[in-house]
């Protein structure tokens, strides 16, 4: 890890950086994100796991720069209460780009929640369909042993359309 600057100058200058850092990073998530969704959508198996793996990259990107940017603005400490000890101009410029990272943050919370969503349903249709086309089985799903196991499936492929 990078050495915390000394003085206020510096310091603000590396947390304007990792914050920029994070910003850049997650405007690369988005489109990623659409594409992961479109490949999942469409059944491009190929495609998605190249996409899931692009995606891990970032995250691990992304976590390092979360440990960088605990480490300059302190662990436990608020983000405003440490912006406001600032210059109105320097206050103006890390709190714009706070912001920024939270509303990118959260609109992609929301597209994962929506995939999330998607995936969900998929597999409700599944155990759906399944449960009326094997009705003697009533949700049950034995193991190679006889033993009953969870009955909600973890990973199902289909590659029709119903």
């Amino acid at each position: 890890m990078e050495k915390n600057p000394g003085n206020p100058d510096e310091l603000f200058t590396a947390r304007t950086a990792v914050l920029a850092a994070e910003i850049e990073l997650l405007e690369q998530v988005r489109p990623l994100q659409n594409l992961l969704r479109d490949a999942l959508i469409n059944r491009e198996w190929a495609d998605y796991e190249h996409l899931a793996d692009s995606m891990g990259n970032l995250g691990a990107a992304f976590r390092k720069l979360e440990e960088r940017r605990t480490e300059l603005f302190g662990k436990g400490r608020r983000f405003y209460d440490e912006a406001a000890r600032l210059p109105p101009a320097k206050r103006d410029r890390l709190t714009a780009l706070y912001r920024r990272l939270k509303m990118q943050t959260l609109e992609i919370r929301l597209a994962n929640d929506s995939l999330a969503d998607y995936i969900k349903e998929s597999r409700a249709a599944v155990n759906r369909i399944l449960e009326n086309a094997y009705p003697d089985r009533k949700g049950k799903i034995y193991s190679s042993a006889g033993t009953e196991r969870e009955t909600e499936m973890k990973s199902v492929l289909l590659n029709h359309i119903f």
